[in-house]
């Protein structure tokens, strides 16, 4: 530097040799020579091994900077820092990992023994003090888990260890330890022990495979349900559980959801390690790892026999007569749209026998009802016995049956069977001690000469069924056109109702709906009534079907929705609070998406919560699009409006609809009530429906109450809210507010 020549050490000694030989040559006689070439030369090994030390020790300065900085990575990747406290001077020393973990600035210096502690919440601080003491008293190393409150206001938990080291007189020396941040372990054990306690404990059954679909492991669900344990289907294809019932088309159909979705879910039959076959209800779904590859199948699932068979046995009592086990009308009302669809397919002719049984109800009254059920019984079996397989025998309640005959060719045919009919019918009939005679009445209607659809034929059928009573009973007689009065009548209603809106001719009445716990009223339900101007009050049941057909139960719907919330209104500017307005909702009302638009216009207009209307619509509305009627509930149910099933029992809607509908009440038909303490197959179906309500976290409400045994026997078997004449009629506004506040103890 500044024009030195700098002498590397090594070469420096080599010189000074050189140097010293030289002179030695110059001012010393031979006699020294040897001599002096010994101390150089002993000169030149002492630089040489000078030399070689320093090197070694550059080379070990480097190792150890290298094993450092390893150390430290290490650390910071197990996440364990590391500690030194020389006893004798008290001098304390860190890693840098251990800064990290405690969240303190290193230029802060490492904190005393006394501040660690101050770091660690008191619940755990006693405890590691104790552990340290004890360390150095037993003068064995010690380990301790504990929580640490970090200076960034963490709280980390900590695995600490250390131990101290003494010399041969006892006296300590150093303590050394590590503090390894395990929070992330923790927490991740503690999601695995959570996952893993879902996993044994979950009530349904759980499988996982690998990705080539070979069992892994299962839980005792699984075991529990299907009888095999894991050492029996390990390594094994789910397969070997197949009932052989699924369709291999099912099963490519649920592999292309898997492998496009990643998920799928359904119903498959399954097998028991003991044979027995059996619905479940399966979820799939897969576990990918980083590369997008499946690793696992984790398939969970649960035996629905109990569901299924529930539902065939309401499916059964909605389809048929439980006491004669015939097709009710509801029944019959489906196979007879089938019917009708095929002979309008085939150009062919279905025969619809209408038949009631004379002098029934005197036996009834007379003997019993019990007599009477039996007499039925055995009607529906000499029906049944005295028709093709193909032939359809309903009972229709009461007294009443049909045969639906289909793929009739000619009237004589049909002529025969009824002519069968009134003779097995009108044979005596051996019931316990009595020998009983009745005989049948029958109306005959046939597609298409009598009616193109099932309610014409239904409807000239029973005219002409009541024809052959007049004409004596125990006759049959086919529908001509001289009594089809009705019909005309029927033309004349549908006239004047296109006029009734305009005249303003209709008029609303409100039944109030009562709630067995408190005794108050709990709504009203709003029911047109038709004031004609000559015909006086018009029944809806005379007027409803024909402004269905016509179309003209849209704006007639519309004016019953807006005139019923502003008479909700009009109770709410009286006082009157609590009570709600059910509203009745036409199939065509649904089908219109304004319906929604309605809803919000009379809300907002009449300034009324959502939840004070009451949005009522049949089963069998609810189910001509079934679809489309869960997408205009949703957005009901989404705007606070309640909404009810009404009718129930009387339709056939599917168990999965129904709890896909979003509803808050269900409403048992007047049908069914009325048959309470007449008849086995009413109660039955009062039984279920409530038992189905309640299960489903629905509201039931029961039409038609009348008497006081069917209140008692509603109100035991935990029926929420009724309505019929044994409380009120549909009333006009003025008296059903005064009945309101008189039922509710409201101020006059």
């Amino acid at each position: 530097m500044s024009g030195r020549q700098i002498i590397k050490p090594g070469r420096g000694y080599a010189l000074l040799a050189l140097a010293l030989l030289v002179s030695g040559l110059l001012s010393m006689h031979l006699d020294y020579f040897v001599a002096w070439l010994l101390v150089v030369a002993g000169l030149a090994v002492v630089a040489w091994m000078l030399w070689s030390r320093q090197r070694n020790n550059q080379r070990v300065i480097a190792e150890l900077r290298q094993g450092r900085q390893q150390l430290r990575e290490a650390q910071r990747l197990a996440q364990i820092g590391s500690w030194e406290l020389d006893i004798p001077s008290g001098r304390l020393t860190w890693s840098e990992e251990l800064y990290r973990i405690f969240g303190i600035d290193p230029q802060a210096g490492p904190v005393d023994y006394q501040r660690f502690l101050q770091m660690i919440p008191s619940d755990d601080r006693e405890r590691v003090d104790h552990a340290y003491r004890a360390s150095y008293r037993e003068r064995a190393p010690h380990e301790v888990e504990h929580r640490l409150l970090t200076g960034s206001a963490q709280v980390k938990q900590i695995r600490s260890r250390w131990e101290t080291h003494f010399d041969e007189q006892g006296n300590a020396l150093r303590t050394i330890g590590t503090a390894q941040d395990i929070t992330d372990l923790r927490r991740m054990e503690s999601q695995m022990q959570l996952l893993g306690t879902a996993f044994h404990h979950s009530g349904e059954a759980i499988l996982i495979t690998d990705h080539e679909n070979r069992i892994v492991t299962v839980n005792p669900a699984f075991t529990t349900l299907t009888g095999y344990t894991l050492d029996e289907v390990a390594g094994k294809n789910p397969s070997l559980l197949s009932a052989g019932r699924t369709s291999p088309d099912e099963y490519e159909r649920m592999w292309t959801s898997i492998k496009q979705k990643g998920y799928w879910q359904g119903e498959v039959w399954d097998r028991r390690k003991d044979g027995g076959v059996y619905p479940k209800w399966l979820s799939i779904s897969v576990m990918r790892d980083d590369n997008g590859e499946i690793r696992y199948y984790i398939a969970h699932f649960t035996d629905v026999s109990a569901e299924r068979a529930a539902e065939a046995r309401l499916h059964h009592m909605a389809h048929h007569d439980m006491l004669t086990g015939l097709a009710n009308r509801f029944s019959l009302k489906e196979r007879l749209e089938h019917a009708l669809a095929v002979a309008r397919r085939e150009s062919s002719r279905v025969a619809l026998l209408f038949i009631d049984l004379d002098r029934f109800k005197v036996i009834n009254d007379t003997l019993g009802h019990h007599i009477g059920d039996e007499l039925l019984i055995q009607v529906s079996q000499r029906l049944r016995g005295a028709v093709r397989d193909s032939d359809l025998v309903a009972r229709l309640g009461g007294d009443e049956f049909v045969v639906m005959a289909s793929g009739v060719e000619q009237m004589s045919s049909v002529a025969t069977v009824a002519e069968k009919l009134v003779k097995v019918v009108g044979e005596p009939y051996a019931i316990g001690p009595h020998t009983l005679y009745t005989t049948p009445s029958i109306g005959i209607a046939v597609y298409p000469m009598d009616g193109e659809n099932g309610e014409a034929l239904m409807k000239n059928a029973d005219a002409a069924m009541y024809h052959a009573k007049a004409a004596g009973r125990n006759n049959f007689q086919f529908f001509d056109a001289r009594m089809n009065e009705a019909a005309i009548e029927r033309l004349n209603i549908e006239h004047a109702l296109h006029q009734a809106l305009e005249r303003e001719e209709f008029v609303l009445h409100y039944q109030p709906v009562i709630d067995l716990q408190s005794g108050k009223v709990s709504s009203v339900e709003a029911l047109i009534r038709w004031q004609h101007p000559e015909r006086g009050m018009v029944s809806p049941v005379l007027f409803i079907g024909v402004a269905e057909e016509t179309g003209l139960i849209q704006p007639i719907g519309d004016w019953v929705v807006w005139t019923a919330c502003r008479q909700l209104a009009a109770f709410r500017a009286a006082g009157i609070a609590d009570v709600k307005m059910a509203i009745n909702i036409s199939a065509v009302q649904m089908r219109n998406s304004s319906l929604p638009i309605v809803a919000r216009g009379v809300i907002d207009a009449y300034s009324l919560a959502p939840g004070d209307l009451i949005f009522e619509i049949t089963e069998s509305v609810a189910m001509e699009q079934p679809d489309e009627t869960i997408r205009v509930l949703d957005i009901l149910r989404n705007m606070g409006v309640t909404l009810a099933l009404d009718d129930f029992g009387t339709g056939y809607s599917s168990l999965s609809y129904l709890r896909m509908f979003a509803l808050d009440k269900l409403k048992l038909d007047r049908s069914f009530v009325e048959e309470i303490g007449e008849d086995i197959d009413g109660q039955v179906i009062c039984d279920a429906t409530i038992g189905l309500a309640h299960a489903l976290g629905l509201t039931l409400v029961a039409e038609g109450v009348e008497t006081e045994d069917q209140l008692e026997y509603l109100r035991a078997r935990g029926c929420d809210l009724v309505q019929g004449y044994l409380f009120s009629k549909p009333l006009p506004a003025l008296e059903a507010e005064a009945f309101i506040r008189q039922r509710n103890g409201l101020p006059g």
